[in-house]
């Protein structure tokens, strides 16, 4: 028994001799603990030119240390915000990232955007000091804002209390066709002075442009909804028609319905009518179609009622929307563009002035 303790004992010892042999400073397998104590600094990150933004502010600031640290407020007292992104997430926006301040490209009429940031500055009260259309500026007077310089919605001087702001809304072409350019720019800033009740200059950051640019872009946005729920109950509105000529004594149709209204429409009388629209031409304001005559099958005449057939030959046709001074003229052609005569239109004419009537 003594015997077997005594070889435990030296196995053991082999064993530890052996772990020293493996691992250690001296080991073969080294310990890489506090190799970092010898590390050597590396060089700073050069962030190229064209990546650097103007007018940034630190919004997430690393707190001091040391003695620095006894003097730096702490706790709820640090004032943390998250980082501005400006919300152009609509179909028809997008992000100017290579502007200096805050800017968009709206894809709209410029009229109906003019009009809309006019209107939203207007229905919160806000005062404007300038609206120089020809130029394409918008300028607010003073705006109550609050500490972080989010604009309040309230206006005029019994309002603002603490801090006030300006801003610039300025619009220019943009890129595409039809489309504008919006950018908004915070051109002054002030707080007031609690001691001396006199308003001082504060400095203003390229968040605080993106702040109200994303206010209008939402403002926009619900504009332009309901103009375009409006477009959409007048399209399927129906309007009155009437047998007439057009300016080249051409048998047409002619409404008091704007020529866009009956270009929304037109599609939903011809597909009523079984026309199949091949192309459109809205340059030229046609829409080019084909009639193809079914003849009811044996067991389809039996089980479905038969379809009245309309009083043209199959083939290809053109329908025409012309300008007839305040009306709009609609013209039937044939496959060469040749207007139908008005025999065949007065045919056509009562389930027309029905399909044009209905709410489709």
């Amino acid at each position: 028994m003594k015997i077997i303790k005594t070889s435990i004992v030296i196995l053991s010892c082999q064993m530890l001799a052996g772990c020293s042999w493996l691992y250690g400073e001296d080991g073969l397998v080294k310990d890489s603990s506090y190799e970092y104590v010898n590390a050597r600094q590396t060089k700073d990150i050069q962030i190229p030119g064209e990546l650097t933004q103007k007018r940034k502010v630190n919004f997430t600031p690393v707190p001091a240390i040391g003695e620095k640290a006894k003097q730096a407020p702490y706790g709820k007292e640090v004032k943390v915000s998250a980082p501005i992104q400006i919300l152009a997430v609509l179909d028809n926006i997008r992000i100017d990232k290579k502007a200096d301040n805050p800017a968009v490209f709206i894809l709209d009429d410029s009229d109906f955007l003019w009009r809309s940031i006019i209107e939203i500055f207007e229905e919160n009260e806000a005062k404007i000091e300038k609206a120089n259309k020809q130029e394409l500026v918008i300028e607010t007077d003073w705006l109550a804002v609050d500490e972080r310089g989010v604009w309040l919605g309230v206006a005029g001087e019994d309002d603002i209390d603490e801090f006030r702001a300006k801003y610039r809304v300025k619009f220019t072409d943009g890129v595409l066709k039809d489309e504008k350019r919006m950018e908004v720019s915070r051109i002054a800033a002030e707080k007031l002075d609690d001691e001396t009740e006199q308003w001082q200059p504060v400095p203003s950051f390229w968040q605080d442009s993106a702040d109200m640019l994303n206010l209008l872009i939402s403002s926009y946005d619900k504009k332009a909804a309901t103009r375009d729920q409006a477009r959409k109950a007048a399209m399927v509105a129906g309007f009155k028609v009437q047998m007439a000529k057009d300016e080249e004594d051409a048998a047409a149709l002619v409404t008091e319905a704007s020529m866009e209204h009956v270009w929304e429409k037109l599609p939903k009388v011809l597909e009523a009518l079984e026309f199949d629209v091949n192309d459109r031409d809205r340059r030229l304001m046609t829409y080019f179609v084909n009639y193809q005559k079914e003849e009811a099958g044996f067991f389809a005449s039996l089980f479905s009622e038969e379809k009245e057939l309309l009083p043209i030959d199959a083939g290809d046709y053109q329908v025409t929307l012309r300008q007839l001074g305040e009306r709009t003229a609609i013209v039937f052609r044939d496959g060469q563009g040749e207007p139908l005569n008005s025999q065949v239109l007065t045919k056509l004419y009562p389930t027309l002035s029905q399909l044009f009537g209905d709410n489709r």
